[in-house]
């Protein structure tokens, strides 16, 4: 089909050409109208090349970026029909100027779509894309629910129902994990039906699992529709099993350790509260991505890619091929002990320290920041993760956050924990406080727990002599400590007066 082609500046002058009519009254009509015939090109010749030069490096599609981006694109427009684009108005915003579309589909149905685009005048992001992949954009950001959680040093746990299976089962918010997963047992028990398999990407390699789809998850008042459960043999962790990114996908996402509040809000214009910082995410395979700037030792700094993982119980792991990539463990790090690190079966040796500094970017560095580096095996010298590390709900727990994957980015607000000294070990032993100020025991590494005198969750009164509020108010005290316990025994007052000795 050949129609007429137009646009209109400011100045009332006008140009003809074939392929769909646009009407625009904007100093951007050019750009505007070059991009407009471009996507109906693309629509017509089932080709994204037409677009490849017109999208922004943060374009994204339901808050997917890069390569999933690009992939969805590819999707959208080999299988979506139009059969014509109208440009209504186009207005200049902060971030660049926004589009007014009224696209016609293969049943000539109107649907009113808006285009945001850069400074550069590149695509950031089209509002029909988003919806085909489930995002809706709202004028205003409505909140849906304020949902409690429970709080176990950081990970946050939730309570989950799964097509009316009677009883809730304990969730862990797992933003490492792009979906839901339960283990066979518990999928047996709740009547799961498998619909597929798919091989998964763990750390350390890959593993295959059973997919059961079009299950309705219940949280709180919510009720998410269509939702696809991955099934593993064996889940290894406390808990009934993990709930991903299936809540960021479809609301923005505030977390409030303060209170220990989840609230959920529809995609929207939304006014962050708080003194924060804003930081850009990307998520090119399902899970989120953040800038990151490590200092191994003082004066020797990579940057790096790093997985936002609250269901990870560490500060930061650096996976192997960034460690090997930049010979971290022969850079003068110095591991204060060795464990291994095991995700569905696959176990890598880990070696921990601490770091100069780490700063997600741009957030102030946090100095003296606990670290893991992935040391190498047979399974995962060849494992090519696609990012250099992970962040996991240690170091995350000491900031309140909103996620807004429909911007792709994160709000990062201190809170009550920021303030208090970082995760310290001693003597193989992890201590560090919580979010209401309590130094707790957080495990041993490399010691079965049934062998450590320490349980996991223990009340710390003292150490070495010195009270909680001693340490926290002279964080070195800590580091005296740590070279006493190389040649000596330390002793530990817990909160009842019980005394043990490491």
């Amino acid at each position: 089909m050949i129609t007429n082609f137009m646009w209109y500046t400011q100045t009332k002058k006008s140009i003809l050409t074939g392929v769909c009519t646009l009407v625009v009254f904007s100093s951007y009509a050019q750009s505007s109208a070059t991009f407009a015939q471009k996507l109906f090109q693309a629509f017509q010749q089932k080709d994204t090349t037409f677009l490849t030069g017109e999208l922004a490096s943060n374009f994204s599609i339901a808050g997917h970026t890069d390569a999933g981006a690009k992939f969805r694109l590819d999707q959208i427009v080999k299988n979506y029909q139009i059969s014509k684009i109208d440009i209504k108005a186009d207005r200049k915003v902060k971030r660049g100027h926004v589009m007014q579309l009224a696209i016609l589909d293969k049943v000539n149905k109107s649907i009113n779509a808006e285009a945001l685009f850069d400074t550069t005048d590149k695509l950031v992001h089209l509002s029909l894309f988003d919806q085909l992949y489930g995002m809706q954009r709202m004028d205003s950001a409505k909140l849906r629910a304020v949902i409690p959680f429970e709080n176990h040093n950081g990970s946050i746990y939730l309570q989950v129902k799964i097509n009316g299976y009677d009883k809730p089962l304990r969730l862990l918010f797992d933003t490492g994990a792009d979906g839901m997963a339960v283990s066979q047992q518990l999928a047996d028990r709740i009547g799961l039906k498998i619909t597929r398999e798919k091989n998964a990407s763990v750390v350390g390699g890959h593993a295959k699992i059973q997919i059961s789809e079009n299950n309705t998850v219940g949280l709180d008042t919510l009720n998410i529709e269509k939702q696809s459960i991955a099934i593993f043999p064996e889940m290894g962790r406390d808990g009934d099993g993990i709930i991903g990114n299936t809540i960021i996908r479809r609301y923005i996402t505030h977390i409030d350790y303060d209170n220990n509040l989840l609230s959920l809000y529809e995609f929207g214009g939304f006014q962050y509260s708080g003194q924060g910082t804003l930081v850009p995410i990307s998520m090119p395979s399902g899970v989120m991505v953040l800038p990151g700037q490590l200092d191994i030792t003082k004066g020797k700094s990579y940057a790096g890619r790093f997985v936002f993982d609250t269901g990870a119980s560490y500060d930061l792991i650096c996976f192997r091929p960034f460690v090997r990539q930049n010979k971290l463990l022969v850079s003068g790090f110095k591991p204060e002990a060795q464990a291994a690190t095991v995700s569905m079966g696959i176990s890598s040796p880990t070696f921990l320290g601490k770091s100069h500094q780490f700063a997600i970017s741009p957030l102030p560095p946090m100095a003296g920041l606990p670290i893991t580096l992935m040391g190498g095996t047979a399974d995962n010298e060849q494992w090519q993760p696609g990012v250099d590390g992970s962040i996991g709900i240690r170091l995350l727990s000491r900031y309140n956050m909103t996620i807004n994957l429909a911007e792709s980015e994160v709000f990062f607000a201190p809170n009550k924990l920021h303030a208090l000294p970082q995760d310290f070990l001693i003597r193989n032993h992890q201590f560090g406080w919580d979010n209401t100020g309590l130094l707790k025991a957080l495990g041993s590494v490399g010691t079965p727990p049934n062998e450590s005198p320490l349980k996991n969750g223990d009340l710390i009164q003292q150490i070495d002599g010195y009270y909680v509020d001693q340490l926290e108010k002279n964080p070195r005290l800590i580091g005296q400590i740590w070279l006493k316990a190389k040649e000596n025994e330390i002793t530990i007052m817990l909160k009842d007066n019980t005394q043990i000795t490491l």
